[in-house]
């Protein structure tokens, strides 16, 4: 896989998890907000049931007061929180606006209308006082039938904040949990991408990019230094990085060929160069021993893997005498008659033969009859080179 594949593919994983992990701290947020709300919810009820409670329980005791120990302080008071009280229907409508359910107010409202009937009996007591018949007042006010509808709006209040109780444990039990689960997510979600930018930064930077490209980098460096013998690293992968190894390692046979053909056209020019002084100093030699010392100090330089020798054609006696050798040549350096050159190559030993008519010549004995007038040796007993 390329790198910008896995780069690609990366980018998307890392900004995938990002985004899950940015909303699972929202949805952990929405459930504390919404364990907040549950738990004013439940201090809103318990203010509201308190309430209830208590103005029964005061107006209840100002009543018995009253009654046992009448006095205008005490009516007083307890005509003031009478009038201060509030309806069933305000109550029952601020714990609906807060969330109350049908069952809790159900509960409330029972417990509501057994105030409301205290506070009939509280009056008939009060009225019965206004008369002077205390006895009486005393006898509703503290009688079973009183006692009984006090401890039925305890209980039905005690069993409203009860399911309140229990509701906003509930609610709150939720919104906690739901706040974990979302805060645990968000985590795993954090870690994760934290192992995705790990994963990035170990494996596709440094292993792949970093490391390579730091051995590319040193070839690199080698081969602008026209050092060619520096091994190419070889890259199995297939991606940006096999393709510059690829492309180096083009780079590097390509300076190769260059260098053999650098060195090839160095070699022919420094031939070239020895043929020509060669060339001059044969033109200036006077005799054959000058010749021969200039070929005896050439040859070598020209042909250095190609040993050979040089022979001349004396005319007394009639034969090929060996006059210098370079780079220690195979063979006798006896000398020989003309007409044996076959042992020595045949025609091509002789290198200054040309065809002529003129008879007559050096004869090889290979050479049928009909052939033997087409070459002589050059004239003038030049040298031959073989």
């Amino acid at each position: 896989m390329r790198i910008a594949t896995i780069t690609n593919w990366a980018y998307g994983i890392t900004v995938g998890l990002t985004l899950a992990s940015g909303s699972a701290m929202l949805m952990a947020s929405s459930a504390d907000r919404v364990e907040r709300q549950a738990v004013q919810q439940r201090q809103v009820f318990d203010t509201l049931s308190d309430e209830v409670e208590n103005d029964a329980w005061a107006l209840s005791d100002l009543a018995r007061l009253y009654v046992i120990k009448p006095s205008p302080e005490t009516l007083t008071q307890y005509q003031q929180l009478q009038q201060t009280d509030k309806s069933i229907e305000q109550r029952l409508g601020g714990l609906k606006d807060n969330g109350a359910s049908r069952e809790e107010l159900a509960l409330l409202q029972d417990g509501l209308r057994i105030a409301n009937e205290l506070q009939d009996e509280q009056q008939a007591a009060l009225a019965h006082v206004a008369r002077g018949d205390a006895s009486a007042a005393i006898a509703v006010l503290y009688g079973t039938a009183y006692e009984t509808e006090l401890e039925r709006m305890q209980t039905q209040i005690d069993r409203f904040r009860q399911m309140l109780e229990h509701r906003a444990a509930v609610a709150i039990d939720q919104a906690t949990e739901r706040s974990r689960i979302w805060r645990t997510l968000s985590e795993i979600m954090v870690g994760l991408t934290a192992l995705m930018f790990l994963f990035v930064l170990g494996f596709i930077l440094k292993r792949r990019v970093l490391y390579p490209v730091v051995r590319l980098s040193d070839v690199v460096q080698r081969l602008a230094s026209q050092d060619y013998a520096v091994e190419t690293p070889h890259f199995t992968q297939v991606d940006e990085i096999g393709d510059m190894a690829q492309a180096i390692r083009i780079f590097r046979e390509n300076g190769l060929a260059r260098q053999r053909l650098e060195q090839q056209r160095d070699a022919d020019w420094a031939i070239r160069e020895l043929l020509a002084r060669m060339t001059q100093r044969l033109q200036g030699c006077e005799t054959i021993e000058d010749v021969i010392k200039v070929a005896e100090r050439f040859a070598p330089n020209i042909a250095p893997t190609i040993p050979g020798k040089l022979y001349v054609l004396d005319t007394d006696p009639w034969q090929m005498r060996c006059v210098a050798q370079w780079l220690s040549p195979a063979g006798e350096t006896t000398p020989f008659s003309p007409t044996t050159a076959g042992r020595y190559g045949g025609d091509s030993a002789i290198r200054r033969c040309r065809a002529s008519p003129i008879s007559p010549a050096i004869i090889c004995r290979r050479r049928t009859p009909a052939s033997r007038s087409a070459y002589r040796s050059s004239p003038r007993a030049k040298p031959l080179a073989c």
